[in-house]
């Protein structure tokens, strides 16, 4: 018997991050409008992806000065872990990030997959840059 893998194993490049204020309909961009991210799912339920901020700036040197490295830890979000699916549920168990706050948590998403085309949206909460109730989502194309 063949075993049928899940159509979101595989490697995903960011195409938008968005947050929508879900009373005004307005649309910001945390990360600014062109973020860097890639996002890899196994098929034995491993995930690993790191996102950057459009508008990151490179350190002087080779070693960063505190300045800098507090500008490059806020413009990045990186973790890995464990993921589940549960009908258009995605689970995330961090278990390394680049805030420990995040590992040993459970973070649920929605999901779509639309052929190459993988859509994920956090359950509504206070936005990122203002209190309202926003939605973020991130729209993902596979890479090959």
């Amino acid at each position: 018997m063949v075993e049928r893998v899940h159509p979101i194993v595989g490697t995903w490049g960011l195409q938008s991050f968005t947050e929508s204020d879900i009373q005004t309909k307005s649309v910001a961009y945390p990360m600014g409008e062109k973020p860097k991210a890639t996002v890899i799912y196994t098929a034995s339920g491993h995930v690993a992806t790191i996102f950057t901020a459009a508008d990151r700036l490179a350190p002087a040197e080779s070693r960063p000065t505190d300045r800098e490295a507090i500008q490059l830890f806020r413009t990045m979000i990186a973790f890995a872990g464990r993921y589940e699916v549960d009908d258009d549920e995605l689970i995330y168990h961090p278990e390394i990030s680049w805030n420990e706050a995040w590992n040993g948590t459970k973070q649920a998403r929605r999901f779509e997959i639309s052929g190459d085309v993988l859509k994920i949206s956090f359950m509504p909460a206070a936005g990122t840059l203002t209190e309202a109730v926003a939605i973020l989502t991130m729209t993902w194309n596979r890479r090959t």
